[in-house]
């Protein structure tokens, strides 16, 4: 295990060691994850029942909804808190933490199917270090997927043996991985559905009552406790117009076929071989989103696995080997999503994921279909520890040879220098002592002192209608605020999330002209007390514009200048 920890250091580096004021890359989503686990651990110990009604996008109820709550990895990352005191350095050593805790579980995973240590060593690695994985290290709720891995395996033990003991197991990790992620927790879904038919195939007689009743007692039972968490998602989904991927949004972001020969720039050998594929693909998605080459070593070992199985597999191992392969199959044509692009060409070609999207729970919120794509690394993994079984058992019959223990030592260096990655590219963010002094000035306010900080996103006739999201100004401007607003929690208008509320686009058309008469009614319509106009992000003329205004109008009143932070309360 401490094997395990050193490789996760490794391949994250150097989030050990900057992490404190650091975050991968730029400042937006990493930031948000800093936000939404310091907001999680304030409210779970203090107000629990309040946990979703978060300080940003105020007046709107439900906020921490409109992206992932992380509810389990908030609290995996307490004691992380408590020593650190720091959210950024709290959120980037749970990145560290997640990515030892998938080697983990594939390799429980795969050394209870195979009995092989060293093949749950090369499952370990080749799940958790899969270069789409590596490619989402600034997505810290991507990053938490251990407990796929250890919720399948309680479902082949509960299959296997019928007690349960298993089956609650599986009920208790399904859960925790959908109070990490809701994508996981749909995924691990959609796997659970596999698992189950490719079972009625082979042993239909399997399926008792008492097999089926435990099952589904265990689903209900799960069901229930996710519900509660589940409830202001609902919540927000009626009321928000805006809450809901559309078709044409999935499409966006559904891969092309050719995507699983491009490996992210994050992977040391292929990054750079097939840098040429990766620039193609920014015109949909993003190079992030579609990025799936699952590595070279994990897919010949993979095949050999599978053909080693077929031709050798006894027992459990015929039905492994069939649900795994399926699983591949069943995920590569999910993770084209509802589209089908073939080295750029739209194919008119209906896709299953339209199905589901229409009529599963939960798939109209899931943007990216491509994220399918750590199913396919984790079949891959468990095919790839049956093949280095296979390899050692044949070599073992050389008695006293050391060929075995060469084999796997050669087989995991191969897999290292597959799978390693760069060192990160990293991007300094301001620790709390560094906040704008605005900041400090704000948390000693009395009560929630509702705040609305200016310019919001620029209000652009295209991207408006797109979305707000794709406004260039929107990420600079609003990350940071949410973050530094771990210092304050005070109430905001502002917020920065997977989701932008309907309130944010009306205060950005009546913004648009600030200063003005329609920006002042509008902010104190949704009860803003305070305004916070940064100067730096303003042109001088205008900024002068809202110097002139508060000189000439009594419902706008300068109350603090910081720097060239200017603080307006509305009365």
């Amino acid at each position: 295990m401490l094997g395990f920890l050193v490789l996760a250091i490794v391949f994250t580096r150097p989030l050990l060691t900057e992490g404190n004021d650091h975050t991968y890359k730029d400042p937006y989503d990493p930031t948000l994850q800093a936000w939404t686990l310091a907001w999680d651990t304030r409210a779970l110990t203090s107000e629990p029942f309040d946990l979703f009604n978060a300080n940003i996008f105020f007046p709107n109820p439900y906020t921490l909804a409109y992206s992932d709550a992380q509810v389990v990895t908030a609290v995996l990352s307490m004691p992380i808190r408590a020593v650190t005191g720091n959210p950024l350095q709290t959120s980037n050593y749970m990145v560290i933490f997640n990515f030892f805790l998938c080697e983990v579980g594939a390799y429980f995973l795969v050394l209870h199917l195979t009995g092989s240590r060293a093949a749950g060593v090369v499952a370990g690695i080749a799940y958790a270090f899969a270069p789409p994985r590596l490619a989402h290290m600034g997505h810290l709720q991507i990053t938490a997927a251990a407990f796929i891995p250890l919720a399948l395996l309680f479902l082949h033990r509960f299959s296997e043996e019928g007690k349960p003991r298993d089956a609650a197991l599986f009920g208790l990790f399904a859960v925790l991985q959908t109070l990490s992620t809701w994508y996981y927790g749909l995924i691990l879904g959609f796997a659970v559905i596999v698992f189950l038919i490719v079972r009625l195939v082979m042993r239909p007689k399997a399926f008792t009552l008492k097999w089926v009743g435990t099952f589904l007692l265990v689903l209900v039972v799960s069901g229930a406790v996710v519900a509660p968490f589940a409830r202001p998602y609902l919540k927000v989904h009626e009321t928000e117009p805006r809450f809901e991927r559309k078709v044409s949004e999935v499409d966006l972001f559904s891969p092309d076929i050719r995507d699983y020969a491009i490996a992210p720039q994050e992977n040391l050998i292929w990054g750079s071989v097939t840098s040429g594929l990766r620039e193609e693909t920014d015109s949909r998605g993003g190079q992030t989103e579609r990025s799936l080459f699952t590595g070279l070593v994990p897919l010949l070992l993979g095949i050999a696995g599978a053909v080693y199985l077929f031709a050798r597999g006894r027992g459990a191992a015929r039905f492994d080997v069939r649900f795994y392969v399926t699983l591949v199959a069943a995920s590569f044509v999910m993770s084209l999503g509802t589209s089908l692009y073939l080295f750029g060409h739209r194919l008119n070609i209906w896709m299953p994921y339209e199905f589901f999207y229409r009529f599963f729970p939960g798939f109209k919120a899931m943007r990216v279909p491509g994220r399918f794509v750590i199913l396919i690394g984790l079949s891959l993994a468990v095919l790839s520890g049956f093949a280095v079984k296979g390899i050692v058992s044949y070599l073992s019959r050389y008695r006293g040879s050391f060929l075995p223990a060469l084999a796997c030592i050669v087989i995991v260096a191969l897999l290292l220098a597959d799978l390693m990655s760069v060192n990160l590219p990293m991007f300094r963010v301001p620790t709390d002592d560094e906040f704008p002094s605005v900041y400090t000035w704000l948390k000693e306010q009395p009560g929630e002192a509702p705040t609305a900080e200016l310019p919001l996103a620029d209000y652009d006739r295209d991207t408006f209608t797109a979305g707000l999201q794709y406004e260039p100004t929107w990420a600079p401007r609003e990350a940071l605020r949410t973050y530094y607003s771990t210092l304050h929690w005070k109430k905001l208008f502002n917020g920065y999330s997977g989701y932008i509320p309907d309130s944010y686009y009306r205060g950005v058309r009546a913004a648009r002209d600030f200063p003005s008469q329609e920006a002042v009614d509008f902010f104190r319509g949704e009860g803003v007390e305070y305004l916070i106009v940064h100067g730096k992000e303003l042109e001088s003329a205008r900024l002068t514009s809202v110097l002139a205004w508060d000189e000439a109008h009594d419902d706008m009143r300068q109350v603090g200048r910081f720097g060239t932070d200017y603080v307006f309360s509305i009365r």
